[in-house]
């Protein structure tokens, strides 16, 4: 959960995807989420290169409180870091971007050896990729992963609630596709743990 001190500074999100995993638009929409919930500056940052299915993605979100974002640089050390498939666990520049101190969201259905990596980390697991089979949340390439991590990360950190998470994506994707988004957003909401 989130803490006094995140008042104070600019918080820092990287999301760590593959093409198709929908990790870009996450960054997006968490800058959303936050602006809707009383952050008074969010950007999204996504770095975009040879943006072709399955290839390793990166994106970043800056989200403060009280005082604007004067830097809109990529991020280096991230106080969250989103893992949208455990594969990229073995990439070296997400391995560099683990660093102590960092929280981690991973999508994965099975437990993680904490051993991996450095000390004084927190570990939060959820399984977006079960959840949006379980409820076909998918497209021509998978599984869309954005919403349930975007679920799960609100739930971790409490910066927003399911109710702020409506909001956003019944204006950003419209009413007819908003009782899907919202299952699967409360499922990873609520089965998101600790491990």
């Amino acid at each position: 959960m989130s803490n006094d001190t995140d008042m104070e500074k600019i918080i820092e999100v990287t999301f760590h995807g593959r093409g198709g995993q929908t990790a870009i638009t996450a960054s997006q929409l968490l800058a959303q989420l936050a602006y809707e919930k009383g952050f008074i500056d969010a950007i999204a940052i996504p770095i975009i290169g040879a943006e072709r299915r399955g290839a390793p993605i990166q994106a970043f979100t800056k989200i403060s409180r009280n005082k604007p974002i004067k830097t809109y640089d990529s991020v280096v050390n991230p106080d969250y870091i989103m893992v949208f498939d455990t594969s990229l666990l073995e990439n070296p520049r997400v391995k560099e971007s683990i660093k102590e101190g960092v929280t981690l969201l991973i999508n994965s259905a099975k437990p993680i050896d904490l051993s991996l990596f450095p000390k004084n980390i927190k570990l939060y697991l959820v399984d977006a990729t079960g959840i949006c089979i379980n409820r076909g949340f998918m497209h021509s390439s998978g599984p869309i992963l954005n919403i349930p991590m975007l679920g799960a990360f609100g739930k971790t950190t409490g910066y927003y609630d399911l109710k702020v998470m409506e909001k956003v994506l019944k204006k950003e994707f419209g009413e007819n596709r908003l009782e899907k988004n919202m299952n699967v957003a409360k499922d990873a909401y609520e089965s998101v743990m600790e491990a």
